[in-house]
């Protein structure tokens, strides 16, 4: 039999069982507390802490319960030790089953403070799975009471979701509402008179409220996105409207959480409790302007930026759009208002056509057995610093086993192993990021093939340049390049700018 006590993880997450009067931290201490000592007892090999203090509803919305899985995927634990059953997962039938079915070819044992589990015993899996089936079914009966109370208090007028900007959060009679801040509320009024009394759009209103050094709470300047989102906002002429959206929680790995908006006749409208800031005269025009300036979307599926999917700002990451207008042509730009000045596309093109050219030149020329001796050079001192790292993370790792034997001495509390335990992990994090790094790095050098093989490619985009539509120059740029990061400040004068380009060949 496998012994479980080898390597085990402890797994720490909060309950909606668990006190309201407890913060997330305080409950996870005292689990902590709890489990530390209750392996202890048992002579447990704790090799690794797990703390989850998001919402348990979907098992992509956990990330340390996805790391978790993982781990135990690479055999780094025969044991997870937890408060209960249903702490490790209790949202749909479909999670429980891959957290279970994980734990279950691994051969990794449930520990909890009043029995152990082994998932490949049919009596202990019949009784995970019946603890896991009402777990769930009590979940769904909290979320159904929930809601009803959400919706009840939306109809009574109370505010319970976040403020929005121009509001702070306040209670009456021990329900929440709203009360006006009159400092951003200065600023809701601001973009109201200048969208209806003074016709200005969303896009110049943000232009002129980031110059006038105003900024939203969680960002530091205005968008169009955002000027919009409040001139189509009821809350601020007194109204509350709830279940306006739905959320799509992540289904997979890399999923993000995304927000839909729901049919008007699915959303719960009432009169709210709180005072206006604009009047209902003043939000309805603005209503009316800005259904009629709306347009129809003018991408008709043909691609016009040859740079699409490629270019990125230096500065923010985001990618580069390509803008047209009859005045100034196109152009190159971040969306981001005062991140990266703009670039005539013509420009960019020049470039990237000049520096192919000198790249065709070089293929040409007799420096293949240059490029080798430098490729050789690279890759030996990658596996040389991959060497030293190694060696760290080798020395970080007895440090964490010395840890462990002077917490089963009594040397250390709980609370001292933590801390110090915490502090190795931190390290042994950083040491195996930076392995990881230095490996790809080191793959994609062993991988890449020589810029010599992309000859043909370069040579097709220059001769059909002038000919070949921006959708086929795309594709072309795309068989060289990755990506490429573009820059253009303030002190490159004229045209100047910068390409930082990511290839996908050895040059």
């Amino acid at each position: 039999m496998r012994d479980f006590k080898e390597r085990t993880a402890i797994y720490l997450r909060k309950s909606r069982m668990d006190p309201d009067s407890e913060s997330v931290d305080e409950t996870l201490a005292r689990h902590m507390d709890t489990l530390v000592k209750f392996a202890n007892r048992l002579e447990m090999h704790i090799t690794g802490i797990y703390k989850e203090v998001v919402s348990g509803d979907g098992l992509f919305t956990r990330p340390e319960m996805v790391r978790l899985l993982q781990d135990i995927g690479q055999d780094k634990y025969t044991s997870v030790l937890c408060m209960e059953i249903d702490r490790l997962g209790r949202s749909s039938q479909k999670d429980s089953g891959i957290i279970f079915e994980t734990f279950k070819e691994r051969e990794v044992y449930i520990v909890t403070p009043n029995k152990t589990y082994n998932l490949n015993d049919d009596i202990d899996e019949q009784s995970v799975e019946m603890q896991s089936f009402i777990a769930r079914q009590e979940l769904k009966s909290i979320k159904r009471r929930l809601r009803k109370g959400v919706e009840k208090s939306c109809e009574f007028g109370y505010h319970i979701s976040e403020p929005p900007f121009g509001y702070r959060r306040v209670y009456v009679d021990k329900h929440p509402t709203l009360e006006i801040c009159e400092e951003e509320a200065a600023v809701i009024r601001m973009v109201f008179d200048m969208y209806v009394n003074q016709g200005k759009g969303s896009y110049i209103i943000s232009d002129e409220l980031n110059r006038m050094g105003y900024h939203p709470r969680k960002n530091d300047h205005f968008s169009r996105n955002t000027i919009r989102f409040y001139l189509c906002n009821p809350t601020y002429i007194g109204k509350i409207v709830w279940n306006r959206h739905r959320h799509i929680r992540p289904k997979f790995v890399g999923d993000k959480h995304r927000s839909v908006l729901n049919d008007e006749d699915k959303w719960i409208v009432s009169d709210g409790i709180h005072p206006a800031i604009v009047s209902q005269e003043l939000f309805d025009e603005a209503q009316r302007i800005r259904l009629t300036r709306s347009h129809p979307p003018s991408n008709n599926g043909v691609l016009k930026n040859p740079f699409a999917g490629l270019i990125y700002c230096k500065n923010c990451g985001e990618a580069m759009q390509r803008q047209f207008s009859k005045i100034s042509g196109s152009r190159i730009l971040c969306t981001k208002t005062g991140c990266n000045r703009s670039i005539k596309t013509e420009y960019v093109e020049e470039y990237m056509l000049y520096m192919l050219r000198a790249t065709l030149d070089e293929c040409r020329a007799d420096v293949k057995e240059q490029a080798v001796s430098s490729a050789e050079q690279q890759t030996d001192a990658i596996r040389k610093i991959i060497d030293d790292l190694q060696k760290n993370k080798k020395a970080l790792i007895s440090q964490k086993s010395n840890l462990h034997d002077l917490l089963e001495q009594g040397v250390y509390d709980a609370d001292t192993f933590l801390d110090r335990s915490n502090v190795i992990a931190e390290r042994l994090k950083s040491v195996s990021a930076a392995i990881s790094e230095q490996q790809e790095q080191l793959g994609k050098l062993c991988h890449t093939p020589p810029i010599k093989e992309a000859e043909p490619i370069i040579r097709e985009l220059l001769d059909n340049y002038n000919v070949i539509s921006a959708a086929e120059k795309n594709a072309l740029f795309k068989k060289l390049f990755v990506r490429a990061e573009y820059l253009h400040t303030k002190e490159q004068k004229g045209n100047e700018f910068s390409l930082d380009i990511e290839w996908r060949y050895t040059l």
